[in-house]
């Protein structure tokens, strides 16, 4: 992030968020391509050299606003219940099912994340793709420390099931992208809570069943 940074985190709260919300808008609603800066400096009510004076391109804009939705959905789905449940089965759990509320609230946020790490513009791919390969690793360091990672049978490696359910999310999507369907966040609920309890009977010690 450049220079520009520190002056767009010393405007006014609501003049960041009007500024990142109107990005939000406009990159949830069209390809990284398409998408117009002009339109976000209109939603937000500041001129587009004001936008650029903030952000030195478009490209350093979009990577602003990824960031900013990933705490924003990480705030929604972490609280002080969060830290009560030490199975891992039954955080993950908890975890789809608050952020499925927040994404019924912020239906943007979905279609973003999906064109983001699905449809991703030569621009931002690479990035993405280098955010993605982190993002597992340090999501298992900054919110599952407290997890007991002991209830998983002699020989299994925790890490894996955790890729492997990220795995299951990305082929979900990847088919419905893929067929042309609309993405039914209930259906993929109702799917993932299928996905935890076939891996907690085949990962845990049975008196954690």
């Amino acid at each position: 992030m450049s220079d520009r940074f520190g002056r767009f985190e010393n405007l006014p709260e609501d003049r960041r968020r009007a500024i990142v919300d109107a990005a939000f808008e406009v990159f949830g609603g069209e390809d990284y391509a398409r998408a117009s800066t002009a339109d976000i400096a209109r939603r937000a009510g500041v001129s587009k050299s004001q936008l650029f004076f903030y952000f030195r391109n478009k490209r350093e804009l979009y990577l602003y606003v990824l960031g900013v939705l990933t705490r924003r959905v990480a705030d929604a789905v972490v609280d002080e219940r969060w830290y009560e449940i030490d199975d891992f089965f039954e955080i993950m759990r908890y975890a789809v099912t608050r952020k499925a509320c927040f994404v019924g609230l912020n239906p943007r946020v979905t279609e973003f994340f999906v064109r983001a790490f699905y449809l991703g513009h030569r621009d931002v791919s690479g990035t993405l793709d280098a955010f993605m390969k982190d993002a597992v690793p340090a999501m298992v360091q900054i919110y599952l420390g407290h997890v007991r990672w002991d209830r998983f049978r002699e020989g299994v490696d925790p890490m894996r099931v955790v890729r492997m359910l990220v795995w299951c999310g990305d082929g979900y999507l990847h088919e419905r992208l893929r067929g042309g369907g609309e993405l039914d966040m209930e259906a993929m609920l109702s799917e993932f809570l299928v996905w935890l309890d076939w891996l907690k009977r085949a990962t845990y010690r049975e008196e954690y069943l």
